[in-house]
């Protein structure tokens, strides 16, 4: 009998220049907004063994940061990696001194208030947030604007 030993993916720093164009690249395949990632955008790649499976993103303001470029691709989801690409997010981002998270979405409402976020009035968005090309035009003033405290 063999035993096959199955780790879970990895999320890493996009570190390297071929790492930030896969995550880009594999970001446009997703149809999220690349048009405003800058050198400072932390981006992430979520790993299953040598294969991209998802990517995230952290814009970095003081002690919050915009979560932002989250995807996992097709057949990754509904396994429950979106759960461990969001909380190794997390860990990354405590790491870095975050003490809260904002994001905005308007598709992924559901699966962020799963992870304990809260819709919030866009009003009340930091103005760091709010300066954000996310914010101001890349998604629509109706998508909601979530926060989390971590």
């Amino acid at each position: 009998m063999t035993i096959e030993i199955l780790r879970p993916p990895v999320l890493k720093i996009a570190a390297h220049e071929k790492e930030r164009q896969d995550a880009i690249t594999f970001l446009k395949q997703q149809q999220l907004p690349v048009s405003d990632i800058h050198d400072n955008t932390l981006l992430y790649v979520f790993m299953d063994a040598e294969k991209m499976i998802g990517s995230a993103g952290l814009e970095i303001f003081d002690d919050c940061a915009l979560l932002r470029s989250v995807g996992l691709v097709q057949d990754a989801r509904g396994k429950g990696y979106g759960k461990i690409l969001h909380e190794q997010v997390e860990h990354f981002a405590k790491e870095k001194g975050i003490n809260c998270l904002y994001l905005i979405t308007t598709t992924a409402e559901k699966f962020f208030d799963r992870q304990g976020y809260c819709i919030i009035d866009r009003t009340m968005a930091p103005d760091a947030i709010k300066q954000t090309d996310q914010f101001t035009g890349l998604c629509p003033s109706s998508a909601m604007v979530m926060k989390k405290h971590i």
